[in-house]
């Protein structure tokens, strides 16, 4: 007998299909509001290569993989694959490994493999995801691209060979808060660049000039989808007056306040704003963002959160808040007890990382697995002391526990802060003179 074909990477697995709907529903809980735009942008004819900015860890690439019901091949860094098991399952995951410079320059000649790996997934139909900064941050910015996108990009149109066009799709991922679960995510899909019409227009071009400039294309791409604030010195002040001038401006432009779109839409005019401020009145304009970095730092030192700075009716915001929080207290109680275990190792895990931008992904992952498990031993256990349709009743009910337990926590600590906000009147005056200015 012949020796067994290995397994390709992109190949259809009917356990990973059904893996990919239960993961996606854990995913789906994970926010409390999501919104996709510019998925009929994506072309139909060719090779689709997935570059989303990066700065939510794992979370970023369950953002793209829950875009469609395609399957999608990733990479990430070729560190965590060291372990045998954890590469496998990585494999299954549909995720390879690719070596960053930082992993020593000698490690970058394995990226070859992976290139040509990619080029074949892209020549069998199945779109590539990479995230080209090679690293997250959690901030509103955008770090330098990587060249391996490009060098993708560039050995499959060589690969295809004229059979398809070979794209890469600008994503911008927005998130209503990077270290809160239940938050929000916005993500958007930018015009696609034709890698392979680019390249026949430029016949004379070298590869590198090529790469260069489709580099870019795609960040110039990628900081229209985003809230991109380019001056880190003062980056605490312009997200602090986006947000507290948000929804005054909403009204202003004549936008939908409901819409992560339009709150987005009007905070990249309000840093367009700023930056004309700067450039028409600079010592003016200096001397009130220093004012608003303090005013961050005070509100951060109070702990008022920035949503009852931004909320235009605190008020009324704290009283529907406190009734909910009252009706529905028993039952954030039987939730807290019954999920205590998969809190508690959520905890345990996010207290031991330094790196906050993990902790999304630490309570999704936590939750799907843990919580997983409670859920059909509480199940069995309730079906063997009463009887059947009880216990399924039962577990119905408390099937969403855990996401229970964080939204009513999120209620809590925003009905806390709304308290802490309306005793700030200073605060709340300067927040006025703040919007004013930039108004």
């Amino acid at each position: 007998m012949g020796k067994k074909r290995k397994k390709r990477i992109y190949e259809r697995n009917i356990y990973y299909t059904v893996l990919k709907y239960y993961v996606g529903l854990f995913y789906r809980m994970s926010y409390g509001k999501r919104e996709y735009h510019g998925i009929e942008k994506l072309p139909a004819d060719g090779a689709l290569i997935f570059a989303p900015n990066h700065t939510n860890a794992l979370m970023d690439a369950m953002a793209v993989l829950e875009l469609d019901h395609r399957p999608k091949v990733f990479v990430a860094r070729a560190d965590i694959f060291k372990k045998p098991l954890l590469a496998r399952i990585f494999f299954f995951l549909r995720i390879m490994p690719i070596n960053r410079i930082r992993d020593g320059r000698s490690t970058l000649k394995d990226n070859d493999q992976v290139i040509k790996n990619s080029a074949e997934v892209l020549k069998n139909n199945v779109p590539f995801v990479i995230l080209p900064e090679g690293t997250h941050r959690p901030m509103h910015s955008l770090l330098p691209l990587g060249k391996g996108i490009f060098r993708i990009a560039l050995l499959a149109n060589e690969e295809i060979a004229g059979e398809k066009p070979v794209y890469i799709i600008p994503m911008g991922l927005e998130y209503g808060n990077f270290f809160r679960y239940r938050s929000s995510l916005l993500l958007q899909i930018g015009d696609p660049i034709n890698v392979t019409q680019y390249v026949a227009a430029h016949p004379d071009s070298e590869d590198p000039v090529i790469m260069n400039e489709l580099k870019e294309k795609l960040e110039a791409a990628i900081k229209e989808l985003i809230l991109y604030i380019p001056d880190d010195s003062l980056y605490n002040a312009t997200l602090e007056l986006c947000n507290m001038s948000c929804s005054r401006r909403i009204m202003q432009l004549g936008l939908n306040s409901n819409s992560l779109k339009d709150r987005l839409t009007t905070n990249q005019n309000t840093v367009r704003l700023i930056r004309e401020r700067r450039e028409r009145d600079p010592k003016t304009s200096e001397l009130i963002l220093e004012e608003i970095g303090r005013f961050a730092f005070m509100r951060k030192r109070k702990r008022i959160s920035m949503a009852s700075v931004a909320n235009p009716r605190p008020g009324l915001s704290l009283a529907s808040r406190l009734f909910l929080l009252v009706l529905l207290f028993p039952y954030f109680l039987a939730c807290t007890v019954i999920s205590g275990p998969t809190l508690l190792l959520t905890r345990l895990i996010c207290s031991r990382m330094e790196d906050q931008a993990f902790h999304n992904s630490v309570r999704y992952v936590t939750t799907l697995l843990v919580w997983t498990l409670t859920v059909l031993v509480s199940f069995f256990v309730l079906f063997g002391l009463v009887a059947w349709e009880y216990a399924l009743a039962a577990t119905i009910v408390l099937i969403p526990a855990p996401m229970v337990f964080y939204q009513y926590y999120k209620w809590f600590r925003t009905a806390r802060s709304d308290f802490r906000w309306l005793r700030a009147g200073e605060m709340r005056k300067d927040k006025e003179r703040f919007v004013q200015w930039i108004l």
